[in-house]
């Protein structure tokens, strides 16, 4: 991914993070569905899933079958602020 910054309505132009659908919509909700995330380092933001996502993350065997997953989580990209506030919300 070349673009590491995203211009957002709230925020501004900020550097970015990936979440999965789920936590993406629990910011529209304020609904809490779990928080884990892996930091690879290389956007603003570690990429974070919810605890549905994290189940079947716990299934995967191989790498074919983790690419599924990652692409099943349909990963949303948010500016760094609204990923914390994801995170703040999602930790409780």
């Amino acid at each position: 991914m070349n673009q590491k910054t995203v211009a957002c309505s709230l925020h501004g132009t900020q550097k970015i993070g990936l979440l999965c659908t789920h936590l993406a919509h629990s910011l529209l909700d304020q609904s809490s569905v779990g928080f884990h995330e892996y930091n690879d380092g290389d956007l603003g933001r570690p990429d974070a899933w919810c605890h549905e996502c994290d189940a079947k993350l716990q299934k995967v065997t191989g790498d074919s079958e983790q690419e599924q997953w990652f692409l099943a989580c349909d990963y949303k990209i948010l500016c760094a602020s609204c990923w914390d506030e994801a995170k703040e919300l999602n930790i409780r």
